[in-house]
């Protein structure tokens, strides 16, 4: 960070991770179809790094399956959100370890304040795509998982049409 940024940079991460997450909160139809078999099968067994292609849902989102400390959980692939965010159910499958007594107010939407908890992940894998060592939120009241930018800024992405693939 630059000096004298910090403040600000930090704000402005929190808000761009909120506004992503308030997305996935209030969208209608955010129900999402049960993830393909393939996908399942490939992170149960990845050992090398393969290309992952999604299809579009029909309410707009793509959805895919990924092992966070050796678990799989479902997320929206939320290219505007900053941080990798688990529901309290994954996060407790994952054995992540946080304390909803303990949670903050962790940004505002529409809707409100959003409160969580700041978590350390020790691997997030989709298909052999290994991130190590990142920080998540844990939310309340977050219907499905969200794969955020601080795991996609380590894989390449491309959307052409109704595909999403990630390298």
């Amino acid at each position: 960070m630059v000096a004298g940024y910090g403040a600000p940079m930090k704000f402005a991460l929190l808000a761009v991770t909120m506004m992503g997450i308030l997305v996935g909160l209030l969208l209608p139809g955010a129900k999402p179809k049960a993830a393909p078999q393939p996908a399942l099968a490939a992170v149960a067994t990845a050992d090398q790094p393969r290309e992952t292609v999604l299809e579009r849902e029909d309410n707009g989102h793509f959805f895919t399956v990924a092992d966070v400390n050796g678990e799989p959980i479902k997320f929206v692939v939320d290219t505007g959100a900053t941080t990798v965010a688990l529901t309290q159910d994954d996060a407790r499958r994952a054995g992540v370890k946080f304390d909803p007594s303990q949670f903050d107010v962790v940004g505002s939407g529409a809707s409100g304040a959003v409160r969580g908890q700041q978590v350390f992940l020790n691997d997030v894998v989709l298909d052999g795509k290994r991130v190590s060592g990142i920080h998540g939120l844990v939310l309340e009241g977050l219907g499905i998982s969200l794969l955020g930018q601080n795991y996609l800024s380590h894989v390449d992405i491309s959307i052409v049409g109704d595909k999403m693939v990630l390298k």
